[in-house]
């Protein structure tokens, strides 16, 4: 992979990034001796993953495709309704294993429920209908929305010499979830899948956050699998900040921003004073957005600097 920065049209970092022959994936301590006042002995077992198309490795990719993106998770369980509908336990153990993939803006959901209808998103989260037609209050970039459904059944064994069976005190509990990702700021559906696990456990509760937490490991999984196939479409989310002398030149920049043939939309996400964070949709890089909008404005646009993935323009 590859990083330039550019600033004042000058090139201040151009560095190559070659993918390790291995990267560590842990560590077990086995001893450790302090020898003397300045020399301390570590025996450690160190496992090593040789694969050149690593998991990790992928799932890093992955995330800087996506510029690191803002996560939201919630999820409904269906046994309940309103305020308490919201499953806790189900979001951080998604938002844990996120976590654990990479992705570092897992943010708090409780700005999210208050912003927008709960109903309307357990609607969407069920199936039943409804329609997210995107939010402007740059809370977050994607959205997961999910709902399970729990079913207990009675555990019955065979009756020994009669050809029946016969109930025990043991509980199965199947759990289905449902997930829904949507892009936050258009309320586009980027993907969607099932999952379904079951526990036994003399105790049903027990039964219960077994089987959510298999169903939640699954869902983490397939996010994964989701965000890398959106990743890899040609058209990707740029980060754009336009920092302007006045707000009429800034909203001037942003709608011929959005005039331009190569881009496909762009959102707000931030906006402070005289200055606008974007994303744009394109398939092209930042120098050549640049370079389009340029040749289109009779602003006095400027690089404050560049990368692979981002750009800061400055209006005079």
């Amino acid at each position: 992979d590859s990083k330039t920065l550019m600033e004042d049209l000058k090139i201040q970092l151009d560095e190559v990034y070659k993918k390790s022959q291995g990267f560590v994936k842990g560590i077990k301590i086995l001893s450790e001796d302090k020898l003397d006042s300045t020399l301390y002995k570590v025996q450690a077992r160190i496992d090593v993953d040789t694969s050149p198309n690593g998991k990790l490795i992928d799932e890093l990719t992955m995330i800087l495709q996506l510029n690191d993106p803002r996560i939201a998770v919630i999820v409904f369980d269906s046994s309940k309704i309103g305020d308490g509908a919201r499953d806790i336990f189900a979001e951080g153990y998604l938002s844990e294993k996120l976590l654990s993939m990479g992705f570092s803006h897992v943010v708090d959901t409780d700005s999210v429920i208050k912003i927008n209808d709960a109903a309307l998103l357990d609607n969407i989260a069920s199936g039943r209908g409804g329609f997210f037609s995107g939010s402007k209050d740059n809370a977050v970039d994607y959205l997961v929305l999910g709902r399970y459904n729990k079913i207990s059944n009675a555990v019955s064994i065979p009756k020994f010499g009669s050809g029946r069976s016969q109930k025990t005190d043991l509980k199965n509990i199947t759990t289905t979830l449902k997930i829904t990702v949507l892009k936050y700021d258009t309320g586009d559906i980027v993907g969607t899948f099932t999952v379904e696990a079951n526990d036994v456990n003399i105790s049903e509760d027990i039964a219960v956050q077994n089987a959510v937490a298999q169903v939640s490991n699954q869902a983490a999984e397939k996010l994964s699998d989701t965000f890398k196939k959106f990743s890899s479409q040609p058209t990707q989310g740029l980060t754009f900040t336009i920092a302007a002398n006045n707000e009429k030149n800034l909203n001037q920049c942003i709608e011929e921003l959005r005039e331009l043939g190569m881009v496909n939309n762009v959102y707000i996400r931030e906006m402070r004073g005289n200055e606008a964070v974007l994303t744009v949709d394109s398939a092209q890089k930042p120098h050549a957005i640049f370079s389009a909008l340029k040749v289109r404005t009779k602003l006095k646009i400027s690089i404050a600097n560049m990368s692979a993935n981002s750009c800061k323009l400055r209006i005079d």
